[in-house]
């Protein structure tokens, strides 16, 4: 009798191109949601620092560490395809399964400050942008997690949907990290920092008016100052800082230190008003 031998499996059938539509209604639905959970103003309580210096701090430190996480998943994404002139050792498929779990739990204290708290913002093109990537990584990366968990798209579908959840979250790195550290060195912000007392506010600067403009610019959001009624954990806490009038003259018009520069949005005269009633106000 002759012997019957098995035919070897087939393998399944590529999807046609007709199933992207999964991944890009998954990015669809994500970017929505993350930009209706933001659209509120911004929250003055319920921020965290953990061992960082202040909130804004926090979440660059987080970026930056999620945005080294994913140069690691593309590094041995390539390794895994055989890209790389190295063999594949055994650990780097499941180093590249935990440097992708860990970068997205290095953005969720992002995403908490950004949208449950700061909400989504557009004061300037470069927040606009960062507003508009904040909400498109989480898109990507349910477009990625959608596209690995049905398997079998054409070749080039991972790689470059992996390519774009690595460019967007080095935009929102770009956009918040990158500037904030370049802003921290704003001799501005350095003298800020410094604790002062003592102010001395010039004739003709009013703490009456001053005081409407802290409220009407929104400085409650970001700091504490018990004579405004502010407890924003933001920025530093006024009231232990005790900025002279100098400093906080210098740090609204030019910004530093995480702050925008307020000298294109107020007039001399608020400025120096807002900063007469800071000088003469904190701490007590």
């Amino acid at each position: 009798m002759a012997e019957v031998v098995a035919a070897p499996p087939v393998a399944p059938a590529t999807r046609s191109w007709r199933w992207l539509a999964a991944p890009f209604l998954a990015f669809a639905l994500v970017s929505l949601t993350a930009g209706l959970l933001a659209r509120h103003q911004p929250r003055s309580k319920g921020y965290f620092r953990l061992f960082f210096s202040d909130p804004a701090h926090l979440k660059a430190g987080f970026a930056t560490a999620a945005v080294a996480l994913g140069c690691f998943q593309l590094f041995s994404a390539a390794w895994i395809f055989r890209k790389l002139p190295w063999r594949k050792p055994a650990w780097i498929n499941p180093a590249h399964r935990w440097s992708g779990r860990l970068a997205f739990v290095c953005t969720l204290p992002v995403a908490y400050h950004c949208i449950f708290k700061l909400g989504f913002r557009s004061a300037d093109t470069r927040v606009l942008v960062h507003s508009l990537l904040g909400c498109g990584v989480y898109g990507a990366y349910a477009s990625k997690v959608t596209i690995v968990r049905l398997h079998r798209f054409p070749k080039p579908v991972l790689p470059v949907a992996g390519g774009l959840l690595f460019a967007v979250l080095v935009g929102v790195w770009y956009s918040s990290a990158v500037w904030l550290y370049g802003h921290d060195s704003n001799p501005a912000a350095a003298a800020y920092s410094s604790s002062g007392y003592a102010p001395a506010i010039p004739a003709g600067a009013s703490p009456t008016r001053g005081a409407k403009v802290f409220a009407q610019s929104g400085c409650s959001t970001c700091h504490t100052l018990k004579a405004a009624g502010a407890g924003g954990q933001i920025g530093p806490n006024l009231d232990v800082l005790r900025p002279t009038f100098a400093k906080v003259q210098a740090q609204v018009a030019k910004g530093g230190g995480g702050m925008p520069a307020y000298g294109d949005k107020l007039s001399a005269a608020e400025i120096r008003d807002l900063a007469a009633f800071v000088a003469s106000r904190a701490g007590g």
